[in-house]
């Protein structure tokens, strides 16, 4: 039998909206009817295809488009999104743990992805209150930022410090048993987080800043807190998240350019630390991924059941 499979970041809601693709189609036939200069890498059929049995989903409003109005209207949108999916049977939300034991006994049989959803900034919400309606919902994962600063704290393109509001919430999200995302987050504002919220944490999209050094990825100090807390880093397979002076146009980088990152990160933190968070389509497509990557299914070369999804189930079995 394969390992599991889990893909700790992939913006499905956002893309279907933001981009009109229609991800309920086969890839080949997304690929085929694409507009845009970057080729997909994800439909619903595609994560099924290569056995991908849980997905951490993000909810996603782009913190440069619009106001906190439009942003929590793209928000709830993209939430109503996924439960439609749900309700054609396409995918299936894991809200709590006896979701996810339920759902990895049905997978064998139906192969039908498991989504856990993560709100990727908190930029949308007016006030830590406005987490509840959905957590309630289904939301498990927050992280505080993506790139630029909010109330919150500050994010890896904007410094800034942890914000009082930015603790209330933190506060909020463990008493309402959530889990803490460091990816995109300042640096000075992660080391913040880590001492006041004491809940889950994990980095679901982050690379090396030792291998590629820009705020954007974890230095080593985090990467060892991140380690002493039993969290899970989860790796991406882009190309200038591997290497520091890729650009858009120049050639696929070689697939060792990735294992490079999974080795030094598995030193830091051990096999058992690591995982896959892929983002893809987050911006990029096939055009910006390691050579050797076509779709979900190749990504199953790339190391063992620990590593494709076996060390975050694991993660999430300890407090989901």
């Amino acid at each position: 039998m394969e390992p599991v499979m889990v893909d700790a970041h992939l913006d499905l809601a956002y893309n279907a909206r933001a981009l009109g693709r229609d991800l309920t189609l086969p890839l080949e036939a997304l690929r085929a009817q694409d507009p845009h200069p970057d080729t997909p890498l994800v439909s619903l059929p595609s994560l099924r295809e290569a056995g991908v049995a849980v997905v951490f989903a993000t909810l996603f409003a782009d913190p440069r488009a619009g106001g906190r109005e439009d942003w929590e209207e793209e928000v709830w949108a993209q939430l109503h999104l996924y439960e439609a999916w749900e309700a054609r049977g396409l995918v299936r939300l894991l809200r709590q743990g006896k979701d996810l034991e339920g759902h990895l006994a049905r997978f064998p049989q139906d192969g039908v992805p498991g989504l856990i959803l993560l709100l990727e900034g908190a930029h949308a919400l007016a006030s830590p209150e406005a987490l509840l309606p959905l957590r309630e919902r289904g939301l498990r994962l927050l992280s505080l930022t993506w790139a630029t600063a909010n109330p919150y704290a500050g994010g890896n393109a904007e410094e800034a410090p942890l914000t009082e509001a930015g603790r209330a919430l933190l506060e909020a999200m463990a008493a309402w048993e959530m889990a803490l995302d460091l990816s995109h987050l300042a640096e000075a504002a992660a080391w913040e987080a880590l001492r006041a919220f004491p809940g889950p944490v994990c980095a679901t999209h982050a690379n090396l800043r030792a291998l590629v050094p820009t705020p954007r990825h974890l230095p080593d100090g985090l990467l060892l807190a991140l380690r002493e807390r039993g969290g899970v880093v989860g790796l991406v397979p882009y190309n200038a998240f591997l290497h520091p002076g890729w650009r858009r146009g120049m050639p696929r980088l070689p697939l060792a350019a990735f294992l490079q990152h999974k080795a030094r990160a598995e030193a830091l933190l051990g096999a058992e630390g690591v995982g896959l968070g892929t983002d893809w389509d987050g911006g990029f497509g096939l055009e910006a991924v390691p050579l050797g990557l076509d779709r979900h299914r190749d990504l199953r070369g790339l190391g063992g059941g620990g590593f494709l999804g076996e060390n975050w189930l694991r993660w999430l079995r300890g407090w989901f």
